[in-house]
């Protein structure tokens, strides 16, 4: 019987060391991948739903500062009645300037018409100052 044992040189366990650590590699990196992407999707979400969330403290602040704006407007709230009487109102007081006020064209065509006589006027006196002298 030969006892044909197998031998190896130093290139052969050099490589077989290399494999081998490739293979290690390889499989801790496939682990880390799939644990760690789990406990990075986990993380997200947590940070998501404290992103969406309010503090029960901020919350009850919150709720008390509108409590207070709620009663503020309480208090400074005019009916819609009294709007309705106060824009009569206004209504009437537009309704009678426009009937007892000039519009600035008016204005400027009376103006126009006034200047018309007294240049009349001021042409007949000359013309009458002039004969007479």
């Amino acid at each position: 019987m030969n006892n044909a044992a197998m031998t190896f040189d130093a290139g052969t366990w050099w490589l077989i060391g290399l494999l081998v650590t490739a293979l290690i590699g390889a499989v801790v990196f496939l682990v880390k991948r799939a644990l760690f992407s789990r406990v990075d999707e986990l993380a997200k979400e947590v940070r998501e739903i404290r992103d969406g969330t309010t503090k029960k403290g901020e919350y009850e602040k919150d709720q008390e500062k509108l409590v207070r704006d709620i009663e503020q407007i309480k208090k400074d709230y005019t009916p819609r009645s009294v709007h309705e009487r106060a824009y009569d109102e206004v209504r009437g007081d537009i309704k009678k300037i426009t009937e007892n006020y000039l519009t600035k064209e008016d204005f400027f065509r009376e103006q126009a018409k006034t200047e018309r006589k007294l240049d009349m006027i001021l042409d007949i006196l000359m013309k009458k100052g002039g004969t007479d002298t």
